[in-house]
């Protein structure tokens, strides 16, 4: 498993996919959108991991366990969950989302999980995604 640098690397180039997946319209593809800000989320908690653990957890189980036991991230696992579940609904079902349900439940357990992880790795050398601007509640023409 990579290094914490590495970890926001991979952030940094899912965001950029997830910019061409809602542009110009991302109801067209929600079930990927899911799949790509859970997969955000995997990697903040895994750069978290690396510099407090020096771990890398085997399986998204193990993964779970550590969320739910270290101190720090503990307020942190039900929105890690539910960004987890969505998304295998989204891989496994088919299942879409509507751009509500995103901005209401999705988008807000990733923005807490991005925003815990800068404060507790100290980043300020790199960007934080507000990826509600890339999920309008409408488009304006």
């Amino acid at each position: 498993m990579p290094a914490k640098d590495k970890h926001l690397d991979i952030i940094d180039r899912n965001y950029k996919t997830l910019i061409h997946l809602s542009n110009p319209e991302p109801s067209d593809y929600t079930e990927w959108c899911i799949i790509i800000i859970y997969y955000m989320a995997f990697h903040y908690i895994q750069a978290y991991l690396d510099v407090n653990i020096n771990e890398h957890p085997s399986s998204h189980a193990v993964l779970q366990n550590k969320i739910k036991n270290i101190t720090q991230l503990k307020p942190l696992y039900g929105k890690y969950r539910q960004l987890e579940d969505d998304s295998r609904k989204a891989r496994y079902e088919g299942q879409g989302f509507t751009i509500y349900s995103i901005r209401s439940d999705n988008l807000k357990n990733f923005q807490e999980i991005q925003n815990m992880i800068f404060t507790l790795l100290n980043i300020q050398d790199r960007q934080k995604y507000d990826l509600y601007k890339l999920f309008p509640l409408k488009r304006h023409s």
